[in-house]
Formats: structure tokens, C-alpha cells, sequence
């Protein structure tokens, strides 16, 4: 079961997009959450300030945060009645390191956040402030994909069923267990995916398998193993009576689980992001990192326990 105290709605002051907030009361509501809507403006260089202004960088950094501050409260009063409590605070400084810090610092449950503020011409569907929060940022971050307030229809849950650890067990455990909460939150369809891909000829070779038979065979056990472990992990983490769409998928993660979201008109995504815990600097593997490249859903990423960011 997941229980989430704390949200942090991470947003411009001047423009909350509609779905962000729907999703964050919606998210807020079954949860009995309180909600903290956060906003960061990057610090304008000394050097700048200088040829437009005598006043001292410290006022005007100082007065810029008070502007910001007031904006965003009076855009947020507009939601008080939706929440059991709610406030508004905003920071100066680099936006992903400033978000994390704040996590950090007061144990934020949950960090929502639009894919993009930005209106300009870009070149993946991601900002950058996101992407840094789904490497380094400790908590779950809920990346809302599209600007309209519309439901999660249907959520893809993606897991591992050869992860390597008792820690990518365990995440596979948390990734179910989300993707059941918010299935049922939402009345969304459920599907949980695996992608697997066949072993090369020379892999096996490699192995003694060197007839065309041999190597047939061993595909087929390879297959075999792979559905009963996906078919267990189904089995343990669901009732009888409400089993979600599994699907074991042949080919390469990060091609087939993306083509698997669109042909399926996919609304969220559900995934972890692979990375060994205890070691600062490695956050997101490198299939989830290619698999979120290709997709332009809501995207929920989630860490193994004990993942350190190394945001200090």
C-alpha cells in the first residue's frame, strides 16, 4: 500500500498548468496529503544585475524572491478548498538542485512536476529540470506529460524478472504496488510488461550450442523460465480477481516498450530507474534512460531503497 503525508508540486509562480493541479488534488484527496507548491528562479549573475541596476544583487535577488513568492500564493489560494492543507514557498538557486535539497531536507513523499514548461521548439520531451529529478531527486517523481486535466485511462507498470538483487526484487515489488494504488485511484486499465531480448548466435555458440536445434531449444527455455518468473511475480503481487494484462514482449527494451505505450494509447508509465544504491553518481540505467527518450506520456519513475542522490 502506498502512503504518501507530503506532496511537492513543483511549478513556474506565474503559470500552474491545469493537469499538474488535477492530478496533484486528485493524488492529494486519496492520500489525505498535504501539499507544498514550490517554485525556483534561477539566480541572475552579479555581472548582469550591474549594467541594469545601482541597487545591491542581495535586494534585488531578495525582492525578486518576495514577487515570485506573491505571485505563487495568489495563483494557489484558487485551490485551498481542494485540500486539507495546503501552502505555497519558493526558492533561488538551480531548480533541480533546490528541489532536492528541499525533499531532502523536509521528506517529501512524492515530487509532481509538469514534462515541460517551456514553449519553446525542443528537442526531447523532457526539460532538463525534469530529467535531472528523475536521475538524483530520492523520492518518486510523477511527471504529468500533457497539459489538459484528463485521467489515466491506462497505466503501464515495466519490470525486470531477471533483477539481479534482492534490491531489484524489491523494486519490483514497489513498481507494482504503485501502479495497483494509482490503477484503482484512477479506474484506469492496468498492464504489466516485460521486454526480453533473444540471445545472439554467437552468445550462444559461446555456449556449446552450435546446431540450429540446440540454439531453438535453448531460446525456448529462455523463454520458458522467463514467463514462469513473470507469471510468479503476477501471482504474488495481485489477487486472483484482479489480475492487470500481463505481457511478456520478445525484443529490445528500449524500442518494444515504447512502441508497446503507443499502440496501446498509454497514459502513464510506471518504471524504475536501474542503479546500484550506496554510490552517488550512478542514477538511471541506461535502458530506462533510452526508454523515456522515446516516450511523451505521464511518466512515474521510482528509486530502489536506499538510493543516495548526490545532491548535497
Amino acid at each position: 500500500m502506498v502512503t504518501l503525508h507530503k506532496l511537492l508540486v513543483v511549478t513556474p509562480a506565474s503559470s500552474i498548468q491545469p493537469s499538474v493541479i488535477a492530478q496533484s488534488i486528485k493524488v492529494a484527496k486519496n492520500h489525505q496529503s498535504h501539499v507544498t507548491f514550490f517554485s525556483v528562479a534561477e539566480e541572475i549573475p552579479k555581472d548582469q544585475l550591474a549594467l541594469i541596476t545601482l541597487l545591491p544583487p542581495q535586494e534585488i535577488m531578495d525582492n525578486l524572491l518576495k514577487e515570485q513568492h506573491a505571485i505563487l500564493k495568489n495563483n494557489v489560494e484558487q485551490f485551498h478548498h481542494n485540500y486539507l492543507t495546503v501552502d505555497a514557498q519558493n526558492a533561488i538557486g538551480v531548480p533541480f538542485i533546490e528541489v532536492t535539497k528541499k525533499v531532502q531536507q523536509e521528506n517529501y513523499d512524492l515530487v509532481i512536476l509538469a514534462a515541460k514548461t517551456s514553449e519553446h521548439p525542443r528537442k526531447r520531451f523532457f526539460g532538463s529540470t525534469t530529467i535531472h529529478l528523475m536521475r538524483k531527486c530520492p523520492c518518486p517523481v510523477l511527471t504529468i506529460g500533457t497539459k489538459e486535466d484528463k485521467p489515466f485511462k491506462r497505466i503501464v507498470a515495466a519490470i525486470d524478472v531477471y533483477a539481479p538483487s534482492e534490491e531489484g526484487l524489491a523494486l519490483n515489488h514497489k513498481i507494482l504496488t504503485w501502479a495497483a494504488d494509482l490503477a484503482v485511484s484512477e479506474n484506469a486499465e492496468l498492464h504489466v510488461i516485460h521486454a526480453w531480448q533473444l540471445p545472439s548466435k554467437d552468445y550462444l555458440k559461446g555456449w556449446g550450442h552450435n546446431s540450429k536445434v540446440d540454439r531453438l531449444e535453448m531460446i525456448m527455455k529462455e523463454q520458458q523460465d522467463r514467463q514462469k518468473r513473470f507469471d510468479n511475480i503476477i501471482e504474488s503481487n495481485f489477487a486472483a480477481n484482479n489480475l492487470p494484462i500481463a505481457k511478456l514482449i520478445e525484443g529490445i527494451a528500449q524500442e518494444e516498450i515504447p512502441k508497446y505505450i503507443e499502440d496501446h494509447d498509454i497514459d502513464l508509465v510506471i518504471m524504475g530507474t536501474v542503479c546500484r544504491t550506496g554510490i552517488a553518481g550512478l542514477f538511471i540505467g541506461n535502458t530506462a534512460e533510452s526508454i523515456l527518450s522515446e516516450v511523451s506520456c505521464s511518466v512515474l519513475t521510482l528509486k530502489p531503497q536506499g538510493f543516495m542522490t548526490p545532491v548535497k
